[in-house]
């Protein structure tokens, strides 16, 4: 069950010990979800964490106005959750919602009580894929702000590409925080 995790680890420089491995498999479960379908909404208490091992998900948040604002986009080989909520038992502050046919193997706030307690280098290893995802969700926050929309899409393309293919455009304008019809011009403009 635990073999997709292990090769993200070892992707990463860390090899996971059999004992660590053993304990989390015990812990982990594994979840599916249906296009549309919602991880987790904003406001939950009872989160999980989860390691997306097929499929493709949002992770967004709401305004005063219930307007929708995507802040990250999971496929296969991508760790969502909020680490803080789920183990302080606070609600969500975003929703995750799945883009098409979605599997995740999951942890709760329960697991990860054992987890800490028994598997100090995934413990150790996953905070800080965190914290450096967390810092450059922040990072690219702030680079958003000053780029204009053209230099935003090409950025978005070189690095995101594969997105294109899975995400509709104006899921896409809203993380980049421009309007659909905009991007859509700019993404005409650069395809001729």
């Amino acid at each position: 069950m635990l073999d997709n995790i292990i090769e993200y680890y070892k992707n990463r420089g860390i090899e996971l010990p059999q004992q660590e491995i053993k304990t989390i498999s015990n812990l982990a479960e594994i979840k599916t979800y249906k296009k549309k379908d919602f991880i987790f909404h904003a406001g939950d208490v009872n989160l999980n964490s989860h390691y997306i091992s097929k499929g493709c998900v949002r992770i967004f948040i709401k305004d005063a106005k219930q307007l929708e604002y995507n802040r990250f986009f999971g496929f296969e080989d991508s760790l969502i959750g909020e680490y803080h909520q789920i183990l302080n038992g606070l609600p969500s502050k975003t929703s995750a919602q799945a883009l098409e046919q979605t599997e995740t193997i999951s942890l709760s706030k329960e697991a990860y009580d054992v987890i800490f307690e028994k598997c100090p280098v995934y413990t150790k290893a996953t905070l800080n894929f965190y914290l450096n995802d967390y810092a450059e969700l922040l990072e690219n926050e702030e680079i958003k702000k000053t780029m204009t929309i053209e230099d935003l899409y090409l950025e978005f393309v070189q690095k995101k590409s594969k997105i294109l293919d899975r995400v509709p455009l104006y899921h896409i304008a809203s993380y980049l925080g421009v309007k659909p019809e905009s991007l859509s011009r700019v993404k005409k403009k650069f395809k001729n």
